[in-house]
């Protein structure tokens, strides 16, 4: 088969954004947390996405999920959150200090970016 300079040249394009996007869909879009708050916060939005999405496709690999953000909206209150407790699937109340809200991002594929969705810490 004979490809035209124009053909290798998409070809290539294609080929290198790709690979962009495999790039920033496994390093650089995963959020990591800086305080003790945002690392409960994570655990309990976590839950949350296990707990929310689990249909056919979550359970056969097909989608994806990943915590892209969290940002603190509200310094006042305390925000009651369950997170893993020390004993094997259980899980026990822990209090944060403010409001929080994760950006959550679906994947299909775990590579190809198709939606987002919020959590919050409370209504």
């Amino acid at each position: 088969m004979n490809m035209n300079k124009r053909e290798k040249i998409y070809l290539i394009a294609i080929i290198v954004l790709l690979g962009l996007l495999l790039a920033k869909s496994f390093y650089l879009d995963e959020y990591k947390p800086v305080t003790e708050d945002e690392i409960l916060f994570r655990e309990y939005v976590e839950k949350v996405i296990d707990d929310k999405f689990h249909g056919f496709f979550s359970r056969s690999k097909l989608i994806g999920y990943r915590i892209v953000s969290i940002k603190k909206v509200e310094d006042e209150g305390v925000s009651v959150i369950e997170v893993k407790s020390e004993n094997e699937g259980e899980y026990k109340n822990a209090e944060i200090d403010g409001k929080y809200v994760a950006k959550i991002r679906k994947y299909l594929f775990h590579v190809l970016p198709y939606g987002e969705d919020k959590i919050l810490s409370r209504k």
